[in-house]
């Protein structure tokens, strides 16, 4: 991408605006806020999606036993998939002080993977994924990741509609409640300076999970898309993870009793959800550990896959080949059953 889409960025005018920006777009729409309705002409090709999680969101990529590969991307698209989404861990890899500029080694790496991306005619979601700095002190880190998007979203602004931002991932703790809305939409009016109608992905607090879908406000921008994140039953999905303190016990079933129905009341919350928003809504993480033993991750996958298919919702499976992996790298091959499961055979 930095042969194809890479510009010069005014790095201290983006701050400053970015900055200014923090200010501006405090205007909702929706039910709940009485505020304009606006006609949601957002670019959303997405159908299935696959995150390629534990690489450049990990501190430094390949820390976390993982990298992506070209032959990574062909083997996705071939699969079925129509998009990726790519977690990004863009705050440990730029200045601290203003004007907060990214590593352009690790800008070019990830321009490399959206080439390769392209390449393969997949989409392409990139995010700010683990801003852990930013749950803890926003108000020490807001202007720094308006300053990421500063750039970002300049240096990405010829890339083909079928590249979208998503602003941030999983925001929680005190980077919560409205101070989201707030935050998002002022970052949105920075984008919208070079990229008027470029697909934005926006996200409630709680993780990202069924309570922030409340916590979400929408701006009067027609090119905008909602999103949430389902691990449910978390005792299922997250036991016995190594790397997760204090994870649930091992042994927990699927379905027990009551799982199914609650599966059907957390579907048709999304569905309200979505209804509120006015916009499409992305499914943009759901997964089980590969700790797990495969034939009920397998279960769990196709029970959950399918209840969103049934709203028509577009998902994207977490993850390709990390700790929630649907491929089996050692193997270069899909885990049995997995493709099937996720709808795509």
């Amino acid at each position: 991408m930095a042969r194809k889409l890479g510009s010069t960025i005014g790095i201290a005018g983006a701050v400053a605006a970015a900055v200014t920006g923090l200010a501006l777009a405090q205007t909702w729409w929706g039910p709940h806020s009485g505020g304009a309705q606006v006609e949601n002409r957002a670019y959303f090709p997405v159908r299935k999606c696959i995150n390629m999680g534990g690489a450049l969101e990990a501190p430094r990529e390949g820390e976390w036993g993982y990298r992506i590969t070209r032959a990574d991307l062909q083997a996705i698209r071939a699969a079925g998939f129509d998009t990726i989404r790519v977690p990004v861990k863009w705050s440990g890899h730029a200045m601290a002080r203003a004007p907060y500029t990214i590593d352009p080694a690790f800008r070019a790496r990830v321009d490399e993977v959206m080439d390769w991306a392209l390449e393969a005619r997949l989409n392409v979601i990139i995010n700010v994924h683990h801003y852990d700095e930013l749950y803890a002190d926003p108000a020490g880190h807001e202007a720094r990741l308006a300053a990421l998007w500063s750039q970002i979203s300049t240096w990405y602004r010829n890339a083909p509609p079928g590249v979208m931002f998503e602003i941030i991932n999983e925001p929680r703790d005190a980077f919560s409640g409205d101070r989201i809305n707030r935050v998002q939409h002022a970052i949105l009016a920075d984008i919208r300076r070079t990229n008027p109608t470029r697909t934005v992905i926006l996200t409630g607090d709680g993780w990202g999970g069924l309570d922030g879908m409340d916590t979400l406000r929408m701006p009067a921008d027609p090119y905008v898309v909602g999103t949430v994140h389902y691990y449910g039953p978390f005792e299922f999905t997250h036991q016995a993870a190594e790397w997760l303190p204090n994870a649930p016990p091992a042994g927990r079933r699927w379905p027990q009793a009551g799982d199914r129905q609650q599966l059907a009341t957390d579907i048709a919350r999304m569905a309200r959800f979505r209804d509120r928003i006015g916009a499409p809504v992305l499914m943009g993480e759901y997964g089980t550990g590969t700790q797990i033993p495969l034939a009920a991750r397998v279960n769990w996958t196709a029970d959950v896959t399918r209840a969103f298919d049934q709203i028509g919702m577009p998902t994207c499976y977490f993850d390709f080949g990390s700790s929630f992996a649907a491929y089996d790298k050692a193997n270069r091959r899909w885990f049995p059953g997995m493709l099937e499961a996720l709808g795509l055979r």
